[in-house]
């Protein structure tokens, strides 16, 4: 092997390097300073070539609405749809963050699905677009996306759809303030709890482990939103985390 296999390719511009098809030799990745990169890639490194991406409610401290009524799992009723329209890269969630900035009605217990399934869109109508932001200012690079978050109708799963978890949060109804933060593919983290417990009146902060998610050219990710007697839709804040490479 030549000297010229292994040296460094020297990162002055911050870019990501092309992909290298498997099989052909290519320069290791190095710092503008000279340091070498190993593939563990932290989230300001991700950010830093401009593949990490945001998003959020479009009207900051404004809360969307999810489908009033839902008792239980529904796959034709969604709070969260993420789909991947890129060609060539893959998409993976860091975490999800929701806040409650209101709580429904008559709901006695507070819980999350998620699933995910590719193919033709699941999305049908409802909700709110969102439109991540590259939170590297100087970076110009767009998320390759479809975002929906809201009181979302979707159609039945295909025959694809992979289940990823039930979660009950809560044993109680939801707090103004509650913030639910799920964390994908974390190793070695467990359920945390800050604030009131997931039984009292007064809201808490939960963070919920979840497995790796990743969706190659048209996976979409779902997260349904759901309450035992729940009579009106409770709303959110969302911030959601993901890169693409």
């Amino acid at each position: 092997m030549s000297d010229e296999h292994v040296l460094p390719r020297q990162l002055a511009n911050r870019g990501r390097p092309a992909p290298i098809n498997e099989g052909v030799y290519g320069p290791i990745r190095g710092t503008r300073y000279g340091e070498l990169l190993v593939e563990d890639l932290d989230p300001y490194s991700l950010a830093d070539e401009g593949t990490y991406f945001l998003a959020t409610n479009p009207t900051l401290g404004t809360g969307i609405a999810g489908i009033a009524a839902t008792t239980a799992f529904d796959a034709t009723k969604t709070l969260l749809h993420l789909m991947n329209i890129s060609t060539s890269k893959r998409l993976y969630l860091d975490f999800v963050d929701l806040v409650v900035t209101a709580a429904g009605t008559n709901g006695t217990t507070t819980g999350f699905s998620m699933t995910a399934d590719k193919g033709t869109t699941r999305y049908s109508s409802g909700g709110s677009t969102i439109t991540p932001i590259n939170p590297n200012l100087a970076s110009s690079d767009t998320a390759e996306v479809s975002m929906k978050f809201g009181a979302l109708t979707t159609t039945a799963a295909s025959s694809a759809v992979r289940p990823l978890g039930d979660f009950q949060v809560r044993t109680v109804i939801k707090v103004v303030n509650d913030s639910y933060r799920f964390v994908f593919g974390r190793k070695g983290m467990a359920w945390r709890l800050a604030g009131a417990s997931l039984d009292g009146t007064t809201s808490a902060k939960v963070t919920i482990p979840c497995p790796p998610v990743i969706l190659g050219e048209n996976d979409q990710f779902l997260l349904h939103d759901w309450a035992a007697s729940q009579s009106a839709a409770s709303s959110y804040q969302l911030r959601c985390g993901f890169w693409i490479r």
